[in-house]
């Protein structure tokens, strides 16, 4: 069984209706409609192709991709715990 790695895209609309347009590109897991931005799944290896067509669409603002790769994931005890 293979393990797919996917990223986590943040596109700002500038209007929520055109939510249903963007479903075709990947999975949407949230929506906030007060500041005009979608939370969609894709897999990892097409999400550049993926934020080029997003760009080119007339109602996307701005494309933020998933922090999470660059956070540190692993934590070792600080010099003053170790007392």
């Amino acid at each position: 069984m293979n393990i797919i790695s996917r990223t986590s895209l943040i596109i700002y609309l500038k209007h929520m209706k055109h939510e249903r347009q963007i479903r075709k590109f990947g999975h949407i897991v949230a929506t906030n409609k007060q500041k005009k931005y979608v939370v969609l799944y894709v897999n990892e290896a097409d999400a550049d192709d993926v934020v080029n067509k997003l760009m080119k669409l007339k109602y996307v603002r701005n494309i933020d991709g998933s922090p999470y790769k660059y956070l540190k994931k692993v934590y070792e005890k600080e010099k003053h715990e170790l007392s």
